[in-house]
C-alpha cells in the first residue's frame, strides 16, 4: 500500500512540475524476471525509474540509508534493500537472485554512484552479475535529473525529466567489455529517440 501510494504521489509531482515523459514501457516483459539498468546522476533517479516502469522495481540502496529506523522502514516498504558498496556484499547478491527467482524486476545503477552528467565506467561486478543472471536486461536512459538535482544541490530545479527504455538485451554470449559497451551505447543514445514535446 505504501509503495503504490508513494508512486502515485511521485508521479503526480513529476507530471505537474517536471513535464515527465516516458517512452519504451512496452519493452518490459509483461511477466517474468528482468533487470533494469540506468545511468545515475541524481538522488531522483530511483524515483524516476520506479515511476516510469510499468512493473514494480526492487532497488539496492547504500547501507547508510538504512541506519535511520524511520528511513529503513520506508525504504523496505518501497522494496529497497541495503548494499555495502565498499566490499563484495554477498547478502545483497543473494537478495537479487532470490528476487529474480520470484520473477521480480530488479533495478541496478551499474556506475555504482552518481555521475557528473555523463555516463561513467561501470563497476566490473555489476556487469558480471548481469551476465550471470541470464535474464532480460532493460536499459533505461534518464534525462533531466542531473540538471534538476545534481550532487551538492538540495532543492530540485523544475526542469523537464524524461526516461527512455530500450528493447531488452537477451544475448549474453558477448565478452564482458563488449556487453558493457552495448549497455553504455543504449544509455547514451536512447534519449535521441524521445519525441519532441
Amino acid at each position: 500500500m505504501i509503495y503504490y501510494l508513494s508512486k502515485w504521489i511521485a508521479l503526480f509531482f513529476l507530471k505537474v512540475f517536471f513535464r515527465f515523459r516516458v517512452e519504451g514501457r512496452e519493452n518490459f516483459p509483461a511477466q517474468g524476471p528482468c533487470i533494469v539498468v540506468s545511468n545515475h546522476a541524481s538522488y531522483l533517479d530511483p524515483i524516476v525509474i520506479g515511476c516510469a516502469a510499468p512493473r514494480r522495481i526492487y532497488f539496492m540502496a547504500k547501507e547508510e540509508l538504512f541506519r535511520n529506523p524511520l528511513s529503513a522502514f520506508f525504504l523496505k516498504q518501497l522494496g529497497a534493500f541495503p548494499l555495502r558498496r565498499e566490499e563484495g556484499d554477498r547478502q545483497a547478491i543473494k537478495r537479487i537472485f532470490s528476487l529474480l527467482r520470484e520473477k521480480k524486476v530488479v533495478g541496478l545503477f551499474p556506475e555504482g554512484t552518481r555521475n557528473e552528467g555523463k555516463v561513467r565506467d561501470f563497476r566490473p561486478g555489476a556487469i558480471k552479475l548481469l551476465l550471470k543472471a541470464q535474464v532480460p536486461v532493460i536499459v533505461g536512459r534518464i534525462d533531466g535529473t542531473f540538471d534538476s538535482l545534481p550532487r551538492g544541490r538540495t532543492i530540485p530545479r523544475l526542469v523537464p525529466i524524461s526516461v527512455f527504455f530500450s528493447p531488452p538485451l537477451v544475448d549474453f554470449s558477448s565478452p564482458l567489455e563488449v556487453f558493457e559497451a552495448k549497455i553504455k551505447e543504449k544509455m547514451e543514445d536512447a534519449a535521441s529517440d524521445l519525441p519532441e514535446s
